[in-house]
Formats: structure tokens, C-alpha cells, sequence
């Protein structure tokens, strides 16, 4: 009966064994698989920033852009308002030229006048 309590627990024992051995196989397939689950989703958080920061990137250019056509389409319209004021400038400077001249040429009837009088 001895033996048979000796082969039992040594039996028992390397049922443990091999179950401790399947355990540490399974366990070291599991710490694999989530380890290269672990590096795919870095890769893909690697991926994820690159692809945010050129988004980010594309949509500042694309305000950056927008705002710049606004700018220039804003100078534009300022450019034409000051050529419209330049010519009303102009139009005013040679319409005071005018009656400076009439002045001019009034002083002179005047004083012909005044001078045939007197």
C-alpha cells in the first residue's frame, strides 16, 4: 500500500508539473500575443499623431489661405477705393486750377478796368 501512496503522490506531482508546464506555455503565448498587440497599438498611436499633426497642419494652411485670399480681396477693394478718391483728388485740384485761373484772369479785367477809369 506504501507503494501505491508513493506512485499516487508522484504521480500527483507530475500531473502538477505538466500542468504548471501547460500553464507557463499558455501564460507565454498569452504575454506574446499581448506584447504584439501592445507594439501594434503604439505603431498605430505613432500613426494616429502623424496623421493628426498633418491634419492639424493641412487645416492651418488651408485657414492660413482662406484668411490670405481674404486679406488680398480686402486690399484689392481698398486699392480701387483709393485710385476712385486719387481721380476725385485730381478732379478737385483741376477744378481749383480753374478758378484760380478765372480769379486770376477776373483781377486782371479788374485792374484793366480800373486803370481804363481811372
Amino acid at each position: 500500500m506504501e507503494n501505491y501512496s508513493i506512485i499516487l503522490c508522484f504521480a500527483l506531482l507530475l500531473l502538477i508539473l505538466i500542468y504548471q508546464s501547460v500553464l507557463i506555455i499558455i501564460f507565454d503565448k498569452k504575454r506574446k500575443t499581448l506584447i504584439n498587440d501592445y507594439e501594434k497599438l503604439l505603431n498605430l498611436k505613432d500613426w494616429y499623431e502623424k496623421v493628426s499633426e498633418e491634419a492639424s497642419r493641412s487645416y492651418l494652411m488651408e485657414s492660413v489661405e482662406k484668411r490670405g485670399h481674404e486679406l488680398i480681396n480686402q486690399l484689392n477693394l481698398l486699392n480701387t477705393k483709393l485710385v476712385k478718391i486719387q481721380e476725385h483728388h485730381k478732379n478737385l485740384q483741376e477744378g481749383q486750377q480753374e478758378l484760380h485761373d478765372g480769379l486770376l484772369e477776373e483781377h486782371k479785367l479788374l485792374n484793366q478796368y480800373f486803370e481804363n477809369y481811372s
